[in-house]
């Protein structure tokens, strides 16, 4: 018995230890307001994303990323965005019968339907059996910046994302 809650208490160690991010892994710090003009300009990130009610509504609303995510997350999210994409976040992609295919992000599906906002940011409402195939996007649509950004501005984009904690009351 003895032995048991040993083992159970160096696993403990160990996993703490391996979840713990360590100075290699961490990103430097960086620049807030560099990283803001990096997200709406060079990073193209408004394309898709959206904060604060501006740029797009096809990904993730990014106004309370600051709130839900590690700076650790939002680095490898930048280099690697297919290694962790969440459920809610993925593409669906949609083929009609007549081999016209449409990606966008899935609003809702049922036993007959699929709604979905196109790449336009249109609503989109098919029937089931009016299409070829429809299912989840495997990979990610946002691409990687490692080779995009520096260091540097990678580490100012993660700073200004950890500020947005959402909308402020007025």
């Amino acid at each position: 018995m003895r032995m048991l809650a040993t083992l159970a208490a160096v696993m403990v160690l160990a996993t703490a230890a391996l979840s713990k991010p360590t100075l290699a892994q961490a990103p430097p710090a960086g620049n807030p307001s560099a990283g803001a003009e990096i997200v709406t300009g060079k990073g193209r990130c408004l394309t898709c994303h959206r904060v604060r009610g501006a740029g797009s509504r096809l990904g993730p609303d990014l106004t309370d990323v600051g709130t839900t995510r590690l700076p650790e997350q939002l680095h490898a999210s930048l280099l690697d965005p297919n290694a962790e994409i969440l459920p809610e976040n993925r593409a669906y992609r949609v083929v009609t019968r007549d081999g016209t295919t449409i990606t966008g992000r899935l609003l809702n599906h049922d036993t007959f339907q699929v709604l979905m906002m196109d790449a336009k940011e249109q609503l989109r409402s098919f029937t089931k059996s009016d299409l070829r195939e429809h299912a989840f996007v495997k990979e990610s649509a946002m691409p990687s910046y490692r080779e995009t950004l520096t260091a540097k501005e990678l580490a100012d984009v993660v700073a200004y994302l950890m500020t947005l904690k959402g909308v402020a009351a007025e």
